[in-house]
């Protein structure tokens, strides 16, 4: 796989948002940012499908409401419907806060406010409320709003995040990391991306949106689509059913790990309330290299060993060495006695990390797209694609404790889930009190110490996590409690095991490049995974049969039934040391963050201890003690079915294994992966087929749009000439393609 390029600039279909060139064009990161210049109001009917949206219609030029509030959260009424005013720190720019504009609900009125954060909306004329109660799931029980457009192009630059040039820079729209992306609930998103890479392609992944029936936008290439080819522009559309925060990243190969990411807030209720404007963007945690995760990816095929990594970013700033670019510490500024929203999410290639705030408590109140009961931690894990929404309490005298009034914001590497050739800075920020300092050249550091904690590799605690909205696990359909999972073909499996096979080689009929020798290579199913970027399942459907026989395809097929039915599927997903040996694979512990695309999922159980026996130490594994097919059922105590934890990351622990269960609710061709970047592309990795039935009707419309995509791209990736290894086409792919 070649270096990659990435150009971008972001045209929201309110607002035209422009972003200033660095003088040197290798100075990207910016706290500050750039102003939008509000555009006339764009309605969009949304394109009708298995279960049509209702349409949205068009509105005079009256009804036009500014981008931002200017400053002040504020909610209102114009022209008897709703606008809900959202909060956002002076510290982000002068623009202020979203406004949520609903100019289809003229029966509703705004009762969002800093007073009540849990309530959205509510009816004129009874008691319903739009809050944080309302089954976000539910595509006629979610709010009615109106388009964002954004306009992003994909390049390759130099970026110098924390002071040192790594050459080979991927990015959105010219910065790192790319624009913030700002949505309401219930808004229909429409994205297009232009590529200018030279030597590859791109596809965007809207990380955690559940793409309820828009599956073939999910931005998966060799999966829902072909990736977009160098020079061709796609428009994504979807809609903001959830609310909270997540990002936005390529899903092409390695390429987000160079930079090619941003983050994206859907605005909506929260489960514990918070001042006015007492909001932060959110705050993207990364590990970094100098190198190009391209110029990685091959070293760590032929040692068999993960690179190291070499530093940790916020938000794109860090610091290395002492040189004359050293960067100052990302900072904000807390208010006495309030609360401050801020967000958090880790876009890491490989590290689990650990937050916390010197001498502060933080709030917590929602984790992925999941809003949960809020309690109180000095600390957070946060695993690789994982996010949080927590409430800063600022301190009522911040001074006693520290006497300047500044305090640590502090991202520690989780132990034995990250790989650091020596300790990075883990004071990677600054909280301030002393707004003072905003207009002086320099500041003291701060003198606070942090408490005493875990930095474990782990998720938060699944008895804290507890979802706001309640679900209760209902009736398995892919189990039969009758049959030895052994037994079963490969396509119908729901035991996947995570671990090494040697793959590949001269004279084999396998896909996987380079075949000079058999590369140990990740896999959790049949085979190490690897697409093909011309040929997407989605558009081969017709030939399944043939499709689940190839075993680098990793297929799961689930049994068909009805969506709106409570039908939902279980999957057990184990870490072994050393047992099963079957074959070419090899086990050893580690810790992988498990996503799922389309889905939230429960999460039943989670175990450090090993679901298959030793025989060596006499180990009788939790899968044959307490979990055979018949015992996989929500009688089985051991197993939580009354509003389990449910996110869309969980970590399976090293050695041992998780139980997960989702809705059959959302048809499409969903991605299972390890979100470690370097195990994704190894082809640890596994694609589900969920309603295959279904399918073609929801993507009828849209599908000639997909096959033109791939039209261009196979025209493109078809001229030798275009690829980085002209005299070796074979070349071009070495890695899943994930």
């Amino acid at each position: 796989m070649r270096l990659t390029s990435v150009w971008t600039s972001v045209v929201q279909v309110f607002s035209f948002l422009t972003f200033s060139s660095p003088e040197d064009g290798n100075d990207l990161s910016s706290q500050r940012p750039q102003v939008p210049i509000a555009l006339d109001d764009v309605h969009y009917h949304p394109p009708s499908s298995h279960h049509p949206i209702p349409p949205i219609s068009n509105h005079a030029a009256e009804d036009v409401v500014p981008l931002y509030t200017g400053g002040k959260e504020r909610s209102y009424m114009v022209n008897g419907h709703p606008v809900v005013g959202t909060p956002k720190s002076p510290q982000e720019g002068p623009g202020g806060g979203l406004y949520c504009h609903y100019p289809d609900m003229k029966d509703w009125e705004p009762c969002y406010s800093p007073e009540n954060r849990t309530c959205w909306l509510k009816h004129k004329y009874d008691d319903k409320r739009i809050d944080i109660m309302t089954d976000y799931e539910n595509e006629w029980e979610i709010p009615k709003g109106k388009v964002r457009k954004f306009y992003l192009e994909v390049s390759e630059q130099p970026i110098s995040p924390d002071g040192t040039t790594m050459e080979h820079g991927k990015v959105f729209n010219r910065t790192y990391p790319g624009p913030w992306l700002e949505a309401c609930w219930g808004d229909w998103i429409e994205v297009t991306v232009k590529n200018n890479l030279r030597w590859n392609g791109t596809s965007v992944h809207w990380h955690g949106f559940r793409q309820f029936e828009t599956f073939h936008m999910d931005g998966v290439n060799g999966i829902t689509e072909c990736p977009i080819a160098p020079g061709d522009t796609f428009t994504y559309r979807f809609r903001a059913m959830q609310y909270g925060s997540a990002w936005y990243h390529s899903h092409y190969s390695l390429q987000y790990g160079d930079g090619l990411l941003g983050p994206i807030t859907i605005y909506g209720p929260s489960t514990a309330n918070f001042e006015a404007d007492e909001a932060f963007r959110p705050l993207l945690l990364t590990d970094w290299n100098h190198r190009s995760v391209f110029e990685d990816w091959p070293l760590m095929l032929k040692s068999g060993v993960a690179p190291s990594m070499t530093n940790i970013l916020i938000n794109g700033v860090g610091q290395f060495g002492s040189g004359g670019k050293q960067k100052e510490k990302y900072t904000l500024y807390l208010d006495e006695g309030k609360k401050h929203l801020l967000i958090l999410i880790n876009t890491a290639v490989d590290t689990t990390f650990v937050f916390s705030i010197d001498n502060h408590t933080m709030e917590v109140i929602e984790m992925d797209f999941v809003p949960i009961v809020p309690y109180n931690t000095t600390n957070l894990k946060i695993g690789i694609g994982q996010r949080y929404h927590v409430l800063v309490h600022g301190l009522q005298n911040p001074y006693e404790a520290e006497r300047y009034g500044n305090y640590w914001m502090r991202v520690i590497p989780a132990r034995k889930c990250s790989k650091f050739p020596y300790g990075p800075d883990e004071q990677m920020g600054i909280f301030r009190y002393n707004t003072t300092y905003q207009t002086m050249g320099s500041a003291p550091d701060p003198m606070s110490e942090p408490p005493l904690y875990e930095t474990n590799c782990a998720d938060e605690p699944l008895d804290k996590l507890v979802p706001k909205i309640p679900w209760t696990v209902g009736n398995l359909v892919n189990i039969d409690p009758n049959v030895d999972p052994k037994k079963l073909p490969a396509n119908e499996s729901y035991i996947f095991n995570v671990g090494l096979t040697m793959s590949g080689g001269p004279n084999t009929s396998t896909p996987y490049i380079p075949d000079d020798q058999p590369y140990a290579r990740w896999d959790m199913h049949i085979a190490p995974f690897r697409i093909n970027f011309s040929d997407p399942t989605l558009l081969s459907l017709s030939s399944l049969p043939s499709l689940i026989t190839k075993p680098h395809l990793d297929i799961v097929t689930l049994p068909t039934s009805n969506p709106d039915d409570d039908k939902w599927i279980w999957m057990v997903i184990t870490a072994p040391d050393k047992v099963p040996t079957e074959g070419a694979r090899i086990f050893f512990p580690a810790a992988h963050p498990i996503h799922l695309h389309g889905h939230d999922f429960a999460v039943l159980r989670q175990s450090s201890k090993n679901w298959y026996d030793d025989p060596e130490i006499g180990h009788i594994g939790e899968g044959k003690r307490w979990f055979t097919p018949d015992k996989l059922n929500c009688e089985n105590e051991r197993l939580d079915c009354d509003n389990p934890t449910r996110r869309d990351v969980v970590l399976l622990p090293a050695s041992g294994y998780v139980v997960i269960a989702f809705k059959a609710d959302n048809p499409g061709a969903w991605i299972l992966h390890c979100h470690i970047a370097f195990h994704a592309s190894s082809g640890l990795a596994m694609q589900i087929i969920e309603n295959k039935d279904l399918i073609p009707a929801i993507m009828e419309k849209d599908k000639p749009v997909i096959e033109e995509k791939c039209r261009k791209w196979r025209e493109w990736h078809g001229e030798p000439k275009n690829l980085w290894d002209w005299h070796e086409p074979k070349h071009f792919q070495d890695d899943s393609g994930v």
